[in-house]
């Protein structure tokens, strides 16, 4: 599968998803139905981590799915959290923000998995303060 998702932890609070190779629009489309139903399954607070570090390409079409993506986001969705973007995905979530302001008022860029839970780290102190 091109596109896995899975929680990152075991307090459910880290959604990591993984691109790895060719992925396509309909991988896309699962990944949001999934990501409904896990945080449906939740009663707090669930930040995303998007891996591309493996990801060989991306389809044109993937901004077809931002319609999708806003009408389904929930309120406890936080960080949205893009590691290892290339510079097409980093325009493609730029102009998805434009698009598609709920899902990605949150976005964030980092090139590791550990600056990706640094960020959650730095949201989670900044709302206990």
């Amino acid at each position: 599968m091109p596109v896995s998702m899975d929680w990152d932890n075991a307090e459910k609070t880290v959604i990591r998803v993984t691109f790895d190779g060719q992925w396509d629009t309909d991988d896309l489309y699962r990944m949001v139905n999934k990501g409904v139903s896990m945080i449906d399954s939740v009663d707090h607070i669930v930040d995303s981590i998007f891996d591309f570090a493996h990801s060989t390409s991306s389809p044109t079409s993937a901004l077809a799915t931002l319609g999708r993506m806003e009408s389904t986001h929930s309120q406890k969705e936080r960080l949205t959290i893009i590691v290892n973007a290339s510079s097409y995905i980093k325009a493609l979530c730029n102009i998805a923000r434009k698009l598609a302001p709920k899902t990605f008022a949150n976005l964030v860029f980092v090139d590791s998995i550990n600056e990706a839970y640094n960020a959650i780290a730095r949201e989670v102190t900044a709302v206990s303060v």
